[in-house]
């Protein structure tokens, strides 16, 4: 008997067009992705070091601007405690040339530095860390650069 009124429900919702059926409402808008392990090193000259992780974000990330080309996106550079603040906007700006280099049209590209003003892990949390291997690792999670949509501008077709 429960196997008929299962078959029942499943035809009758079968039967629904996709219209009728309730979809959740969804914005890019809303949306925003870290690289949670942005370029945390220096080199001795003072070049942006990318992890492999970085590089396969990079990656994806530019094959979905190119694919949608109505997103437009702003670069958010964060840093941890003690780091020069105008290095998160150096983090951003990094990001930002190497999407251009990917193709990404720089117009579609804004980037901001915020410092240490955002952490990630708060500073009472880090200090209250007992190693220092554990504080180092918690601040990694505080330089980064948050990638967010801020605009869905669909192309206006002008030739």
């Amino acid at each position: 008997m429960k196997i008929a009124k299962l078959c029942i429900l499943f035809v009758l919702v079968s039967s629904i067009s996709f219209s009728q059926r309730k979809v959740p409402d969804f914005s890019f808008l809303d949306q925003s992705l870290e690289f949670a392990d942005a370029n945390k090193s220096f080199s001795d000259i003072g070049q942006l070091t990318d992890t492999l992780r970085d590089e396969y974000i990079l990656s994806s990330l530019a094959t979905i601007l190119k694919d949608n080309n109505a997103l437009h996106i702003e670069l958010v550079g964060h840093t941890a405690l003690n780091e020069d603040p105008g290095l998160g906007l150096k983090r951003a700006n990094h990001i930002r040339s190497k999407l251009i280099a990917e193709g990404v049209d720089s117009s579609r590209i804004q980037t901001t530095g915020l410092g240490h003003t955002e952490p990630a892990i708060k500073d009472d949390v880090i200090f209250g860390l007992s190693s220092r291997v554990e504080r180092d690792e918690a601040n990694l999670r505080n330089r980064r650069v948050q990638v967010k949509v801020v605009a869905v501008k669909p192309e206006t077709g002008e030739e």
